[in-house]
């Protein structure tokens, strides 16, 4: 036993330094230009042990010089400006979608610094398909003088379907369904790149949920489960204190094969079930359901042009936001449909928010507003939910790319070991 301590005392202080390093570095990360005395302030650590910290980021090229900020009142040494070198190294992410691969490169801050898409020779042959995609890796990094070895920390993989990521093997590959599942994809890389330490792969969805923290990084040690809607999928996770919780068979996320009860209507689902949430909302039913519920004679104008196919899914819940009352029954009948998933959700899961995004959260006030309503009605054995609702208005499809390559970025600089 005397022994077991004596190896874990000296551990420790180099534990404690290691921790501090990686501390300091994250707030310089965040904050993009601090002094030393400011990074003190935050860290609750002393300026000198700060200050020997900055040292050994600007050795190792993690941090920069930005010059000299104003001195103080009392007219003392102008403090160095320091911040953290996003380009000592950058990262590449792949997405492996059904017809085509999008690729990104990445700095250490997520900035884009090239976004392109490639198709495929053969989308039915999975090896093919790797083979395309890490050449195409290559070439990115020939074309910006980049050396894998000395300026790449890590490749992130992206594809739609249940995927193990603390194996790295994809267990249903959704949208690839010629391809096999395991651990191919991975290994291929593995040999491609042999030299890069940190390849990851990752759900796409999860991923994409996920980014809702970078504007909120408030919420970062919060428990928060995000379902986001397209156009005929649904995406989501659950974190807990910034990390996706993947579950024991890796479909924690997966809510839009979550089974709606009680409905009238039966849609079958590529899974194999009827009545799944993300085909029961999909938004290019909202055509078939506006003409189920309208009054033709009180709503003339919107009858002709459903008839007529000459109105889209996003004019109609612009529809129910001017005051349609067919279309807002159709968004009362949705919105009852998110709040049959979320009360599952709620005793399985038990997040303190849930963030809703997508097309139904950026294109309808009135589906905000009713859900938010209903949310607030709704108890289970007369407790109401301790939860709140917030919502992503941002659109799914942006330029910012940086949720692609954000795990292999935390993961590295997590690791990286920094050392006087």
């Amino acid at each position: 036993m005397d022994t077991i301590n004596k190896k874990t005392d000296s551990r420790k202080p180099k534990n404690i330094k290691h921790h501090n390093v990686r501390y300091v570095l994250s707030i310089l990360k965040k904050h993009g230009v601090s002094t030393a005395s400011e990074i003190s302030k935050e860290s609750n650590l002393s300026v000198t042990t700060i200050v020997k910290i900055l040292d050994i980021l600007k050795r190792e090229g993690l941090a920069k010089s930005c010059g000299k900020g104003p001195s103080t009142r009392e007219g003392g040494k102008r403090p160095e400006l320091l911040a953290f070198n996003e380009t000592y190294k950058y990262v590449t992410g792949v997405f492996f979608l059904r017809t085509k691969a999008r690729y990104v490169l990445t700095d250490l801050s997520g900035n884009t610094l090239l976004l392109r898409e490639a198709g495929y020779r053969d989308g039915t042959d999975m090896d093919a398909c790797i083979e395309d995609a890490c050449r195409q890796v290559s070439e990115i990094l020939a074309e910006q003088k980049l050396n894998a070895a000395k300026d790449l920390c890590g490749i992130s993989i992206l594809i739609d379907g249940v995927v193990n990521a603390r194996l790295g093997t994809v267990v249903y590959p959704i949208h690839n369904r010629a391809w096999k599942p395991g651990r191919q994809i991975m290994d291929r890389f593995k040999t491609y790149f042999p030299e890069t330490e940190h390849i990851m792969i990752e759900n796409s969805g999860r991923l994409w949920s996920q980014r809702f923290l970078e504007s909120h990084p408030e919420l970062a040690m919060e428990r928060i489960l995000t379902i986001y809607t397209g156009v005929k999928n649904t995406s989501g996770v659950l974190l807990d204190n910034g990390e996706i919780v993947h579950g024991a068979n890796c479909l924690i996320g997966e809510f839009g094969h979550m089974m709606v009860p009680n409905v009238k209507r039966a849609v079958m689902c590529e899974c194999g079930r009827t009545n799944c949430f993300e085909k029961l909302i999909a938004i290019d039913r909202l055509p078939e359901y506006t003409l189920e519920e309208i009054d033709k004679s009180a709503e003339p104008e919107l009858y002709e042009r459903l008839t007529e196919h000459t109105i889209s899914p996003a004019e109609l819940m612009g529809w129910a936001d001017e005051g349609s009352r067919a279309v807002q029954r159709v968004m009362d009948q949705i919105t009852e449909y998110y709040l049959a998933v979320i009360s599952n959700l709620m005793i399985t899961c038990d997040p303190k928010y849930y963030v809703i995004g997508g097309a139904y959260a950026s294109g309808s006030r009135y589906f905000r507003d009713g859900l938010v309503k209903r949310f607030d009605e709704t108890t289970f054995w007369g407790i109401p939910f301790g939860a709140n609702i917030l919502f992503d208005t941002s659109a799914m499809e942006d330029g910012n790319r940086a949720y692609m390559t954000a795990p292999v970025i935390r993961q590295y600089l997590q690791t990286l070991r920094l050392d006087d």
